[in-house]
């Protein structure tokens, strides 16, 4: 059997493709770097906005015109979950989502199943980025290395309600890993040499809510492993933040929490209308000032944020309230979205759409603003 994997998405689906990848070597079956001649073609894919599900798409159509006639196509990911019916067209042999990826297990008849294939620390699809030596750095290539290197994921799914958000019908509600297997596999990085530890999550901050315990506890006892390393955190939502700051602070400022070294907080806009609209769960004043004493409580954790420009109904009122709560904050860099509308998505319904003219516009005001601590997207 030979086999080609690719995939168009984040790097919790790189984490997927890569134990893909390593099912297929632990059962010797022969990968290929092209679909042609190859007996499967598995793609994960995206489907997180309009933008990213036209490139899962259109590689999606790449690879159906490169597979031999006997060929079968497997489409993984979150788009078959999300938008099924734009897969229709394509002669597809089967599909499986961040959830239920075991259905290789039927789809492939191989005899070591995927159930005995660990989740993988690193994947070779992450994009490959060359920095300068470490004190050279600026924060965001600091973040982004780490986001390359050894991660380790927490959880799947989250427990938000997010207006624009399309994820949550792929990876469903909240599932956390057990803290035994992530401190075990926290360890073994550790002894083996690494340097950067990752805490991945669709939002970390979420994490155990579903066994009983918090997110604050798995990062204590984390931080308490030997050695020399700085840990990273991944998309994590502010409410929870806002909800045990006292915990985080006491945490943060801890003999241990020198180990933290930087943290994500996608506030996605400063205007509480938008915020509502969105359906983020805390205002932009609660928001602000647990960021603030963060900062002022640990210093040594840099900050980074999203944010979304253009969602519907967006005014030019509500727009200055995004940039004096970046100014207010003071991230150490920021990710801009353009606001890329889904059509399922429950933002999709909403009116007042603004105009790329506006969007524009303030996309150029926002790299005004912050200058090379923001990465405008889309």
């Amino acid at each position: 059997m030979r086999v080609y994997v690719d995939c168009v998405g984040c790097e919790q689906r790189n984490l997927d493709a890569q134990r893909v990848v390593d099912y297929l070597k632990a059962n010797e079956v022969d990968i290929s770097d092209s679909p042609l001649g190859c007996d499967y073609s598995i793609i994960i894919t995206c489907g997180v906005d309009s933008s990213n599900e036209q490139r899962s798409l259109s590689r999606i159509e790449q690879i159906s015109k490169s597979i031999p006639k006997n060929g079968k196509l497997i489409v993984g990911g979150c788009l078959p979950s999300i938008s099924p019916s734009r897969l229709s067209k394509y002669d597809i042999y089967g599909t499986f989502s961040p959830r239920d990826i075991y259905v290789l297990n039927d789809l492939l008849g191989l005899s070591v199943a995927l159930d005995d294939i660990s989740y993988p620390n690193r994947s070779r699809f992450d994009s490959e980025q060359r920095f300068g030596v470490s004190s050279d750095l600026s924060p965001r290539e600091e973040y982004d290395m780490a986001k390359r290197g050894f991660k380790l994921r927490i959880s799947e799914g989250c427990l938000g309600n997010c207006s624009y958000c399309m994820i949550r019908k792929a990876t469903g509600r909240l599932k956390s890993e057990s803290p035994d297997s992530i401190a075990k596999q926290m360890k073994d990085g550790i002894e083996m040499g690494e340097r950067t530890v990752m805490l991945m999550a669709g939002d970390t901050g979420a994490y155990g809510r579903d066994l009983g315990i918090r997110f604050y506890d798995l990062l204590r006892d984390l931080i308490s492993v030997h050695g020399d390393y700085q840990v990273f955190i991944h998309d994590f939502n502010v409410n929870w933040l806002i909800r045990n700051l006292d915990e985080y602070i006491d945490i943060f400022r801890s003999r241990n929490g020198h180990k933290i070294r930087g943290s994500n907080f996608p506030m996605q806009s400063g205007s509480n209308r938008i915020l509502r609209l969105m359906r983020r769960p805390y205002t932009a004043e609660d928001a602000i000032s647990a960021l603030k004493r963060t900062r002022t409580s640990a210093p040594h954790i840099f900050q980074g944020s999203h944010i979304i420009v253009g969602f519907p109904g967006e005014t030019n009122e509500d727009f200055e309230r995004t940039l004096e709560m970046l100014d207010d904050v003071g991230f150490d860099f920021v990710t801009c979205f353009r606001y890329s509308e889904h059509e399922m998505s429950d933002s999709a319904s909403l009116p007042d759409k603004v105009s790329n003219d506006v969007v524009n516009e303030r996309l150029d005001r926002t790299a005004n603003s912050l200058g090379d601590k923001v990465k405008i997207i889309g």
